[in-house]
């Protein structure tokens, strides 16, 4: 009697692996060029791209942002399981607003990567990981020059700024809370900073929607730990509230207040601190 029952759940066990195996192998699918993106980005995130315009509420200036992440491939294991590959890139100018129209570029930032994502789907909570390898530059414009007087504002001297490093951000999603974990480690700098390890927690939350209109409301925040001139670590804190306009997942608009406190977002004024609150017009793309 045992040996029967030992070997009746012996079939059902292989019955059921099979089933699983072949299951995942129907399933099993590649997505090339994807209509979504299967990472869900942080937007209080500085570091997210974005195309759009930042009006600073407390001084006559503006950030210009154009940038885009887009998924090349997906591949699906089965159905939990998905990798994912894609490609970005983003340029944030800090420009002056002066009269009759003119509006001077100040400072502009080149970033760019690429980047992997793994997520994994429950019934529940899902799980996701994206890897980034990035490169960032920072360049003074001519907006930062006096003509007249041959010199560059606030005796502002350009230099080399350079910045490669790879990225681990993790996020949990439950219903419609997002709560990431952020590892980055700085394989190059010039200048060098006093560490090149960076760390950051972050969340973005999705407080009503409305099915008619297309439109939910979210807030959400982001905080980095750095150290950059002592050995102490100094904390970017971002946070964000408004309106989201489409899906998410996809190309979409965003209509938000946020504030942000911490370093300068502009690598030729990374080591100034400076505090400001910005009213965000952008397409997530």
């Amino acid at each position: 009697m045992r040996i029967k029952f030992l070997f009746f759940v012996l079939i059902l066990s292989v019955e059921a692996f099979s089933q699983i195996y072949l299951s995942n192998r129907i399933y099993s699918k590649t997505i090339l060029f994807p209509d979504f993106r299967l990472f869900p980005s942080n937007f209080s995130d500085p570091m997210e791209a974005k195309t759009g315009t930042q009006f600073f509420l407390d001084s006559k200036s503006l950030e210009l942002n154009i940038g885009a992440a887009r998924d090349v491939i997906h591949h699906q294991f089965n159905w939990t399981n998905t990798l994912g590959f894609g490609i970005e890139f983003f340029n944030w100018s800090l420009l002056n607003r002066e009269k009759q129209f003119k509006f001077p570029v100040i400072a502009v930032d080149y970033f760019f990567g690429g980047y992997f994502v793994f997520y994994h789907k429950s019934r529940k909570l899902d799980w996701a990981n994206r890897i980034r390898v990035s490169h960032i530059s920072a360049h003074l414009s001519d907006g930062s020059f006096n003509l007249n007087q041959s010199q560059w504002l606030n005796n502002q001297q350009p230099f080399t700024y350079s910045r490669e490093f790879v990225q681990w951000t993790s996020v949990f999603i439950y219903r419609n809370l997002n709560f990431y974990f952020d590892a980055i480690y700085l394989f190059h700098s010039i200048p060098e900073w006093r560490n090149n390890t960076l760390f950051g927690i972050g969340t973005e939350a999705i407080v009503i929607g409305f099915p008619e209109l297309h439109t939910k409301l979210f807030t959400g925040f982001d905080l980095k730990f750095q150290k950059i001139q002592s050995d102490k670590f100094d904390t970017n804190k971002n946070f964000s509230a408004g309106f989201v306009i489409g899906d998410q997942r996809t190309t979409h608009f965003r209509l938000a207040y946020q504030f942000y406190n911490g370093y300068h977002l502009n690598g030729q004024y990374y080591s100034q601190k400076f505090q400001q609150s910005f009213i965000n017009l952008s397409i997530v793309i």
